[in-house]
């Protein structure tokens, strides 16, 4: 029995040892630091931010295991916000706001002042050092009481946008959409070359120290404790509204965010997933409605920047939204000015039109005080504002930044020649044209200074181009302009757009190239009126009318459509005393046996492509006259030509064609030239000295001809036909 007691005792002895190694073994080694919470209750100076601390509910959190950044306000820091506040005490500040507070400083993950701007890169799986300037808080809006159609509703804030600004946000079920908290350090400034005038825009009466959060110091770093670092600021924080609560603080901009509040913003009902969630949270079940803005190039309330629009999970660090914001009398300017000039109210025009307008004052990117001429818009626009002159108000937000304005910004979409297209409902039907044929991007271009003549609905009508707004599609409906749409909408519209070029004046004469490169044709103008190949065909007259200056160029209103030609070039030569002696040759290639320059009954010449630009070269009876006593030509008689003068005829028409290009005296075109005559070398040239009002053409024999202006510029179907005082020897 005793043996036993003692064996009992000894056991007992044993593991009683072996508790207090183990206890021993699993205590908190005395070197590491205290987590978050003691280690500021033992360092002092935080007896402000500690009450705040545990009125909001974050103490044990804060007390133990886990990773935090956590930017502490000291004591004094606090006595300064009581005191804006008119509180006598930390105990005054109710729990609710307690929790903002303090989740909006606390920043999960542990990161030191060398770590915290550096973007963490999914794609790289690296971080890229000096990158970021915001991390995401423990700070989030959740669901929220808000009017929908009329009645008080659950809504929640949409948190995902597309990478396509046209398409709606996805929203996600379990993304929380949690605020960030903006900071700024030397290196992040240095490397995206800003300095402490892009800080003190914002933050005029805080010294940029080199590492600042939002308009605090940070007085002392990287304190280090067991569940994270510590940062102390020598201001309060308080949560960062998002760009749409910006807006909808300040009245002075309450018509813009009217034009969103009913053009630009959608209720759509959350996905069950999420409803479920609420019910599980809020312990009631009641529908919740998720708020975009799905036509808007972001929707203003989305913290996440383009996390979900194909970026990376940490975009946000790195960049985010920028919104500019006219005030009252800026739209009311803008309204008046343009929109209100052809519609009744807002509610007649396109919703694409005024989100036009509103997009053109968002950007998916920082915009910096420093950068505003080099930072572009989604449309490809600089934010053509003076940061000292024209912003009234300058904020940075928890998604972005925020520049209230006294001016609208001058969109391409408004203030270009499009804009005359743009916003004018009789120019619709040439608006979708200019859209389908892409040349909606020439117009709008404001460093491409152009002439467009303008075709309203009326001429268009009768134009014999229909548009299927249903299926996306355009019919042609006239013989005159073919049979295939793609070709007659391009070949129209390219007629009514003269690029490089700004004709402020049309009551003189003139020949000038449409469209932008070599491959254009021509039009001309006299006295106010303006005709293409087609129109002279028909003997139209076409009434440039009324004029428009725009900051890239000059627009007119026709009357009726400028017209292309789709015969083949005799049609041009044939009838024009001019170019009597000439026909005559190709009159009687064709009644010869074997003629083959020259077909009567299509009035084509061979060789001759109407699908390609060329320029028709005729000398005038005089030099067809020597010509013929030089041998370069045959003698018209009787007889039918021989193949051999076939062959002579073709060549001199094919040395007397430019070929791919059509040459005016305009001064454009010049130097050696490639023609369609072959020899046996393989090409053939002629070199062009092109000044306005004096073209002259030089053969390979260094003979010159020069252009007779009163009876040239002669225009065909891709073609201009020329009389020249002399023949080119080939």
């Amino acid at each position: 029995m005793i043996s036993g007691i003692v064996l009992i005792v000894g056991t007992l002895l044993v593991l009683s040892g072996c508790k207090k190694e183990i206890k021993q073994y699993y205590e908190r080694p005395d070197w590491l630091e205290k987590p978050i919470y003691p280690q500021l209750a033992e360092k002092g100076g935080f007896d402000s931010f500690l009450k705040l601390i545990d009125n909001s509910g974050y103490k044990d959190i804060l007390s133990n295991a886990g990773y935090f950044t956590v930017f502490a306000p000291t004591d004094e820091a606090f006595s300064k916000y009581l005191s804006d506040h008119g509180l006598a005490s930390v105990d005054a500040i109710d729990s609710a706001t307690a929790r903002e507070i303090v989740s909006y400083l606390l920043v999960p993950n542990a990161y030191s002042s060398d770590q915290l701007d550096d973007y963490q890169s999914s794609a790289l799986q690296d971080w890229v050092p000096d990158e970021a300037f915001k991390r995401r808080t423990s700070n989030f809006k959740w669901v929220y009481d808000e009017e929908v159609n009329g009645s008080m509703e659950k809504v929640v804030d949409m948190n995902a946008v597309e990478l396509l600004p046209e398409t709606p946000g996805n929203f996600q079920t379990d993304d929380n959409n949690y605020k960030h908290i903006p900071y700024f350090t030397s290196a992040f400034m240095a490397t995206r070359n800003l300095t402490s005038y892009d800080y003190n825009y914002f933050y005029p009466n805080t010294e940029f120290s080199g590492f600042n959060v939002v308009n605090a110091k940070v007085t002392e770093k990287d304190l280090r404790a067991e569940n994270g670092y510590i940062h102390v600021i020598d201001k309060v924080i308080t949560p960062l509204e998002n760009l749409e609560e910006m807006l909808g603080d300040n009245p002075e901009y309450s018509k813009f965010k009217e034009v969103l509040d009913k053009y630009m913003k959608d209720y759509s009902v959350a996905p069950d997933a999420f409803q479920s969630r609420y019910e599980q949270v809020s312990g009631t079940k009641q529908t919740v409605y998720v708020k975009d803005y799905p036509i808007m190039n972001f929707a203003p309330n989305c913290e996440n920047f383009m996390r979900y629009g194909e970026g990376e999970q940490y975009d946000a660090q790195k960049d985010g939204w920028t919104m500019f914001v006219p005030n009252n009398a800026a739209v009311d300017k803008f309204f008046n000015e343009k929109f209100l000039k052809y519609y009744k109210s807002l509610d007649y025009m396109s919703p694409d039109l005024i989100a036009e307008f509103v997009n053109s004052h968002l950007f998916r990117t920082s915009v910096w005080p420093s950068k505003f001429d080099v930072t572009i818009n989604y449309s490809g626009e600089p934010a053509r504002f003076d940061p000292e002159s024209d912003i009234v108000e300058k904020k940075i937000a928890s998604n972005g930044i925020f520049y209230g304005t006294d001016k609208v910004q001058a969109s391409d979409a408004f203030y270009t020649l499009l804009g005359n297209v743009n916003l004018n409902p009789d120019y619709s039907l040439f608006l979708q044209a200019l859209r389908s044929t892409e040349l909606y991007y020439i117009v709008r271009n404001p460093n491409i200074k152009q002439t467009l003549f303008i075709i309203p609905n009326s001429a268009f009508e009768t134009l014999g181009l229909s548009y299927d707004g249903s299926r996306n599609s355009w019919s042609v409906d006239n013989p005159d302009l073919g049979t295939n749409p793609t070709v007659a909408l391009n070949r129209i519209m390219n007629l009514h757009i003269v690029v490089n070029k700004q004709l402020d004046d049309l009551s003189g004469t003139g020949i000038v190239r449409t469209s932008l490169d070599e491959g254009g044709e021509y039009i001309r103008y006299a006295g106010g009126f303006v005709f293409a190949a087609g129109n002279a065909e028909k003997s139209e007259v076409i009434i440039a009318g009324k004029k428009s200056i725009s900051s890239n160029g000059v627009s007119y209103v026709l009357n009726n459509a400028l017209k292309y030609s789709i015969k083949n070039i005799g049609a041009e030569i044939e009838g024009k005393s001019s170019f009597s002696k000439f026909y005559q040759y190709l009159q009687k290639s064709a009644s010869s046996l074997n003629g083959y320059v020259y077909d009567a009954n299509t009035k084509a010449i061979a060789n001759i492509e109407n699908t390609k630009n060329n320029t028709l070269l005729i000398p005038n009876d005089t030099a067809i006259d020597a010509a013929v006593r030089d041998g370069y030509l045959p003698e018209i008689t009787f007889a039918d030509f021989t193949q051999d003068e076939q062959d002579q005829l073709l060549a001199f028409v094919m040395y007397h064609t430019i070929s791919n290009v059509i040459v005016v005296p305009d001064g454009e075109v010049n130097g050696q030239r490639e023609t369609l005559y072959k020899d046996i070398d393989g090409k053939t040239y002629v070199t062009i000295f092109n000044e306005p009002d004096n073209l002259r053409i030089v053969d390979r024999n260094n003979r010159s001809a020069h252009v007779i202006n009163d009876k040239s510029n002669v225009l065909g179907n891709r073609c201009v036909i020329h009389l020249i005082d002399n023949y080119l020897s080939y």
